[in-house]
């Protein structure tokens, strides 16, 4: 299937489907359908890592983040995609994405976790589903037909918008960052994890653009960053009792595995290279 096809088979979908969707809202079923569905998509486009190893160890931490009392009750699938930038996103379903550039990028299990959560975070908050609801209660259709089917940019960014508009999935509000980190500094420690890590990694993100702009660059674009979300973030995590953080994991064995199974995946197919 050409991109351009691509494009036009998911937009028209939402076309046909955005006025039904904006009288009664997205179910969690519904969701659930719309995100294999885009899935399907994004796993045909992205170069996706099929290893066993490292594809079980990231659905084993992503489901032990996730599966705590009050969360929501649907399927999550995490996938490792081999492209070097850093960037991780989430579509509506629980379908997870994070780029293996992230993964070299953090040190320890905080650090990975903290990105896991956080992307948790946007599903579990419904963010994407709330941004379609909203557009389709004001014509989606013809909004959404818009953002996927108008020119394509290159590169990278060009592959985001080809398969489903997932960058488009990807970009919040700076509410939504909040909500998301706050979730995310929740939910670590009921997995055992320390939820340190967060900000520790978002330093380094914030360090990295002055250093190397162009390996961040698509984190940014989707997910607004400050020095005043940083602080907002340490703020939520030095709340928590001492005693509580004292026998949380920083990292382990079976992190540094991963990371090391990682680093050793063949490049990044051509055209995923800068």
């Amino acid at each position: 299937m050409s991109t351009i096809t691509l494009r036009r088979t998911l937009a028209l979908g939402l076309v046909a489907g955005a006025g039904t969707l904006a009288a009664c809202g997205i179910g969690t079923q519904q969701e659930v359908e719309m995100g294999r569905q885009y899935a399907a998509e994004i796993n045909r486009q992205l170069p996706i890592v099929d290893d066993p190893q490292i594809h079980g160890y990231i659905n084993r931490l992503g489901n032990q983040i996730q599966r705590q009392p009050g969360a929501r009750d649907i399927p999550y699938t995490f996938h490792v995609v081999n492209i070097d930038e850093i960037n991780a996103f989430a579509v509506p379903g629980g379908f997870i994405y994070l780029n293996r550039g992230l993964i070299e990028r953090t040190e320890n299990l905080s650090e990975l976790a903290g990105v896991v959560a956080h992307e948790i975070g946007h599903v579990e908050a419904r963010h994407s589903v709330e941004m379609l609801e909203r557009l389709q209660a004001a014509q989606a259709g013809v909004a959404v037909a818009s953002i996927l089917l108008g020119t394509a940019p290159e590169g990278l960014a060009g592959v985001a918008l080809d398969v489903g508009g997932a960058a488009w999935f990807a970009s919040h509000s700076r509410e939504a960052e909040r909500e998301a980190d706050a979730l995310a500094v929740q939910m670590l420690p009921g997995a055992g994890i320390h939820p340190g890590g967060i900000v520790t990694f978002f330093e380094k993100l914030l360090e990295e653009r002055q250093r190397s702009p162009s390996r961040v660059e698509q984190w940014f674009s989707t997910h607004p960053l400050t020095e005043t979300r940083v602080a907002a973030t340490r703020e939520l995590v030095n709340a928590i009792p001492a005693a509580q953080l004292a026998n949380l994991r920083v990292t382990d064995a079976e992190y540094r595995a991963f990371r090391q199974r990682v680093a050793q995946l063949p490049p990044p197919p051509a055209e995923f290279q800068r």
